[in-house]
């Protein structure tokens, strides 16, 4: 009887334990990680729209979401249209991790945005400051995260 109840109360530890989920440092590191990720990721995708070299997103992005990128500037060459933004800000709102790996994040981001026309520097309009609220989803793969999906609210 004595080993049922050591079993039970090991077991009723380990699920105390469990339960209890990540740390608060280790929250916190996860913040950290996730924000340098976006402020590193953020000035390139904003490269990648003014200059088309998608290559700039290996490593921070996922595949399918390099391919969304390279669509959102084929439609806008189609309608002869060069995004040209410069990013200027980023505040995390909202993160949640689980499962070590996998995230999602909500962010208030600051953008100076151009659009110009298609091979030329003509500039079509131009919006200082312009704020966008972002969802992200993030994947740790050999301790980096990368962006998955980033959908503008």
């Amino acid at each position: 009887m004595k080993l049922e109840v050591r079993l039970a109360c090991g077991l009723l530890m380990a699920l105390t334990v469990f339960a209890c989920g990540p740390s608060e440092e280790q929250e916190q590191v996860d913040r950290d990680e996730i924000q340098a990720t976006l402020e590193t990721y953020l000035p390139l995708l904003g490269e990648v729209y003014a200059t088309g070299d998608l290559s700039l997103l290996e490593g921070l992005a996922a595949e399918k979401e390099i391919a969304r990128v390279h669509k959102r500037i084929e439609d806008l060459s189609f309608q002869g249209r060069r995004l040209v933004p410069t990013f200027r800000g980023l505040t995390v709102e909202d993160s949640n991790v689980w499962n070590y790996s996998n995230c999602y994040v909500t962010t208030l981001e600051i953008w100076d945005l151009e659009i110009r026309a298609t091979g030329a520097d003509q500039v079509l309009s131009t919006q200082l400051e312009q704020p966008n609220r972002v969802k992200y989803q993030l994947k740790r793969d050999d301790g980096r995260w990368r962006v998955l999906f980033r959908t503008i609210q």
